[in-house]
């Protein structure tokens, strides 16, 4: 039944999120990277993989379609000639800034429904999940 609920709730999360960033002129995954990498204005493009929970090859077309989009500039690591350094622009950052706006609405959104002690409880339980499936699955993520 977790799982229903789960899968009904991720709906509505996908729905409220990507009807907003249409509105920013960009998909749901577009307005994630964009708020990935303005976390740090510059980030190595293999670490910016390594943060997120797509594919390479996903990461590759977004941000190719960031860069196309004027929201992101691509150059050579000086450090690694093999890999690249992601730059937010000006107007990538102010993007950025109203999709953050548009998670923190669907925050609330959610949010609004538990009490201080549900909201508490449910931190919890979800805390204890993710750690069980971390040490099923080994990795090291945050």
């Amino acid at each position: 039944m977790l799982r229903h609920y789960e899968h009904l709730i991720g709906k509505y999360h996908f729905r409220f999120i990507d009807q907003r960033m249409e509105a920013l002129g960009i998909s749901g995954p577009l307005g994630f990277y964009l708020m990935e990498i303005d976390k740090s204005h510059s980030i190595k493009q293999n670490q910016m993989i390594g943060n997120t929970p797509y594919h390479k090859s996903h990461a590759t077309r977004m941000l190719c379609r960031l860069q196309e989009l004027g929201l992101v500039e691509k150059s050579v690591d000086s450090d690694d000639q093999r890999g690249y350094i992601i730059t937010i622009t000006d107007k990538g950052h102010e993007i950025a800034m109203k999709a953050k706006s548009v998670h923190e609405e669907w925050d609330h959104l959610v949010d609004e429904t538990l009490t201080k002690e549900e909201y508490d409880i449910m931190t919890e339980l979800m805390k204890k999940t993710y750690l069980h499936l971390k040490s099923i699955f080994g990795e090291d993520t945050k």
